[in-house]
Order: structure tokens, then C-alpha cells, then sequence
């Protein structure tokens, strides 16, 4: 029923709602105690969200399961959206260079600050999921195959790739199609979800989605990464620099802003 209302009801619609119900929560959250660095806007507390399992802690998911403090009532932005954020303002080439920029699965928060910039050649794709289809992207999002894309070799400067690579049943294919359109003095941010419990990946196996669920956490997901991840990356070619948010800021920041400092950003380069 769901699928079929969402195709029914109009984008701008689900839009407004959405904004309406963003503006009464930001009056009912509002305070001095968080902001967030996207919007700008100050609240006593931010939403908590993610899903509450005992899977999340029993492995020590970096990048899942419930968090407190997670969502911006007013933007929507998530604790990871804000870490790269952050990430992003220390790259001086974004206000100053003209750049080719492909952001997979794009965020709300992320994208409306990435196209503030005149300078950046905004791309941005997703596979479209059924419960996505005219709810969740604008017409500017198009439909893309992340192990098969549409563009020439080396044609990204940049590439954002947020929690999107556990969902892709060969991601082995889609790094190697990465590195084909990245150019070769481009970089990427490519974050998954990583249990700190495995030492290795749990790797795709094929098997119903309450299986899925348990082993990695979701039923939308194809594997679990452990603590091999980076080495995953340098396997396909990459170079692999870490950074987190206590690399910039000081912890107060850090809590003012409502960052995660145990998730670090993974940044590729050829």
C-alpha cells in the first residue's frame, strides 16, 4: 500500500509536509544545548534515531544502530552526515577550484551545502529502491548502477559515497568502477558501517532477508565490514587516510555539534 501512495502522492507534496513538520520540531526542540553546523540552527537536544537491536552493540557497530542525539529536527542532518561536513571544510579546493563532483545516494544536508558552491559540478545518483521512488530524492537525482556507471574514465574530482557499498552484493565491482571515473588526483569519502568485534568482513552469501538481518544487521544489507575495511580499499588500488572529527575540533565541539569521534572518515585516493 505504501509503494503505491508514494507514487501517487506528488513530490512536492511529501516535500511540504515534510518541511512543515521540520519547522514545528524546531520550535519544539529549540534551546542552546546542540547545533548543527549545516543549518545553523540551535537546540536543547537533537532526535535520536537508528534502530534499537542488541546487534548494533553486541558487535559494536561504528556508523549504526540507535544514537542518541543522531537528527537535526530542523535539516535532517545525521550525526555522519555532520562528520563529513566537517570533513568537507577543510578541503580548500571546494570554494576555490572548479570541480566534478558525484555524491551517490545523496543526503538532503549534504547536497543542499554542496550546491551552494557555483564552483562544483554537482552529480547525484541512486539505485532507487522501491520505498524511495518519488518520496525520498528530487528530479535531479538519476538513477545510477554504482557497478556500471554511465561516465567516461576519470571524470570525478570528488566522489561522496555515504553507507551506500554494504547495500551492493559486488562491491568488489563497484571500487573497481570508482577508481575507473575517479581522476587520478581525485579523492573520495567512502563510509561504510564497520563492526569493531570482527577483525574480517562477513562477506555476501546468499540467503533470505531475515537472515541478512541477523548476520549483518539489515535486511538491505550484503555484508558486514569488520576491521579489515581499510585494507579492502588498499586492495583495489587505494591509498587510505583516516580523519576524525577530534582531528579538527575539541570535544566540547564535539558535543556541541553532536559528532560520533569513534567513526572516522575514510578518504581514497589513486
Amino acid at each position: 500500500m505504501k509503494k503505491y501512495l508514494r507514487k501517487l502522492i506528488p513530490y512536492s507534496f511529501i516535500q511540504f509536509i515534510r518541511k512543515t513538520k521540520c519547522t514545528i520540531e524546531t520550535f519544539l526542540y529549540s534551546g542552546n544545548d546542540f547545533e548543527c553546523p549545516l543549518c545553523k540552527k540551535q537546540f536543547r537536544k537533537l532526535k535520536d534515531g537508528g534502530e534499537s537491536r542488541s546487534f548494533f552493540k553486541d558487535h559494536k557497530i561504528i556508523g549504526g544502530g540507535r544514537r542518541k542525539n543522531m537528527l537535526c529536527p530542523s535539516c535532517l542532518s545525521t550525526d555522519r552526515d555532520r562528520l563529513i561536513y566537517f570533513y568537507l571544510t577543510t578541503r580548500k579546493e571546494l570554494p576555490n577550484k572548479e570541480v566534478t563532483l558525484l555524491h551517490v545516494s545523496p543526503e538532503h544536508s549534504i547536497k543542499d551545502y554542496l550546491t551552494t558552491f557555483q564552483n562544483i559540478n554537482y552529480y547525484s545518483g541512486d539505485k532507487f529502491e522501491e520505498r524511495y521512488q518519488g518520496f525520498y530524492y528530487d528530479k535531479t537525482t538519476f538513477s545510477l548502477d554504482l557497478t556500471n556507471l554511465k561516465f567516461p574514465d576519470e571524470y570525478f574530482d570528488i566522489i561522496i559515497c555515504n553507507h551506500v557499498l554494504e547495500h551492493i552484493k559486488e562491491d568488489q565491482k563497484a571500487l573497481q568502477e570508482i577508481k575507473r571515473v575517479l581522476k587520478d588526483e581525485g579523492w573520495a569519502i567512502l563510509q561504510v558501517p564497520i563492526a569493531c568485534e570482527n577483525e574480517k568482513t562477513i562477506e555476501y552469501q546468499k540467503m533470505s532477508s531475515q537472515k541478512r538481518r541477523s548476520i549483518y544487521g539489515q535486511s538491505d544489507h550484503m555484508r558486514l565490514y569488520g576491521l579489515d575495511y581499510p585494507d579492502r580499499l588498499r586492495s583495489n588500488g587505494f591509498k587510505v587516510k583516516e580523519w576524525r572529527a577530534s582531528d579538527l575540533l575539541n570535544g566540547n565541539q564535539i558535543s556541541k555539534f553532536a559528532l560520533n569521534n569513534e567513526e572516522k572518515v575514510f578518504i581514497i585516493t589513486k
